[in-house]
């Protein structure tokens, strides 16, 4: 087949799909988008600022081929889900073109098992909202191919401007951060030692002043890893292992997200400035 050059399909019926084919769009590539819900893509996409509409193709179905280098798939964390659109995929796509699908929970083999090309199937996470964040995690594993993921990286790094990371291991890292973190807040809060909005207050002013310039191991670095050591091994054995949210607290989350008013602008208007923020502080790039 001949096909167009960096040309992006992308499936996903969400609106950080639709804000994943911004940034495609904005680094001015190709982005054929297949969703159910092309209204609400269009509508999204059109708010972006430099999101090159010309250059959106989309679809409501899937067609016969796809003629694109890459395949961006945003699906529920669902296992069915996951597997069937790579089937779509691989069906449609030349044999070299990469395939990469969101996953935090799942692990990369399951979503290679039994695929015709496993090695082309790669993990790719991203944060929202996608067309501003540095963010985007490459998840590989010992069948992945070395040139997908060097292409990924390359691309995500020099077209759609972000600061990627690899990770070999087959799952998701930034997934197993972030769900520590989120289950001890749950935790304070059920057994009533602190409120939402306390947990909030804490992360925010402490962590959330230092994360924007430097991640765990550089703030160990600066604060001194002895302080640290001595703090985990006395805290460590009382630290949450719960695996779902209450019922009572899942009502309470519901009502607290309500309070926060015109969240989606203001957090736009924040995420321009702290990119421009954390570009003015950039560390020194160690994995490629």
């Amino acid at each position: 087949m001949n096909k167009p050059k960096e040309r992006i399909f992308i499936v996903g019926d969400s609106e950080p799909t639709y804000r994943v084919a911004a940034n495609t769009l904005g680094a001015g590539q190709e982005t054929v988008l297949l969703t159910a819900n092309t209204n609400q893509a269009l509508s999204t996409i059109e708010g972006i600022r430099g999101s090159n509409i010309h250059l959106l193709t989309l679809q409501a179905d899937w067609p016969d081929t796809i003629l694109c280098d890459v395949a961006i798939a945003i699906t529920a964390e669902r296992m069915a889900s996951k597997r069937n659109v790579i089937q779509q995929l691989a069906c449609r796509l030349d044999d070299d073109a990469v395939i990469a699908i969101n996953t935090d929970s799942i692990l990369l083999d399951e979503l290679q098992m039994g695929m015709a090309q496993p090695h082309r199937i790669l993990g790719l996470n991203w944060s929202y909202p996608a067309d501003l964040t540095l963010f985007l995690e490459i998840i590989a594993n010992a069948q992945s191919d070395p040139a997908s993921i060097d292409r990924l990286a390359t691309m995500g790094r020099e077209v759609w401007g972000k600061d990627p990371y690899t990770v070999h291991g087959g799952f998701s890292t930034r997934a197993r951060m972030m769900a520590a973190w989120a289950r001890e807040a749950i935790y304070l809060v059920e057994n009533g030692y602190a409120s939402m909005e306390s947990i909030d207050r804490a992360c925010r002013n402490d962590a959330g002043h230092y994360l924007p310039f430097a991640g765990n191991f550089r703030y160990m670095d600066l604060m001194g890893t002895y302080a640290y050591g001595m703090v985990m091994s006395d805290l460590n054995p009382e630290l949450a292992k719960i695996t779902r949210i209450p019922d009572d607290l899942e009502e309470q989350l519901i009502d607290y997200a309500s309070r926060t008013g015109e969240r989606d602008t203001v957090f736009r208007r924040f995420s321009e400035e702290i990119r421009q923020l954390i570009l003015t502080y950039a560390h020194e790039t160690i994995d490629h």
